[in-house]
């Protein structure tokens, strides 16, 4: 018996894989090409300008919310 995976890292298998139709669909998502990259199984040369972009821009949303966090505001 294998062992017990997530469904997170399935997801990240199946758009890992160029031929999988569902995976070119899940690649377009920018915590999933957030992890490709992480993992070195795409670069940003693979991605459009445009999910450059908005990849860069939710990094920058994130950093703010923590900033926020770390001085104790919720907002």
């Amino acid at each position: 018996m294998s062992e017990p995976r997530s469904i997170g890292d399935i997801m990240l298998s199946i758009a890992a894989d160029p031929t999988d139709e569902f995976g070119a669909i899940l690649r377009k998502c920018p915590f999933i090409q957030k992890e490709l990259i992480a993992r070195g199984i795409i670069s940003l040369n693979d991605l459009t300008d445009e999910e450059c972009d908005r990849l860069i821009e939710e990094d920058s949303i994130e950093e703010l919310h923590k900033i926020r966090k770390d001085h104790g505001r919720n907002h």
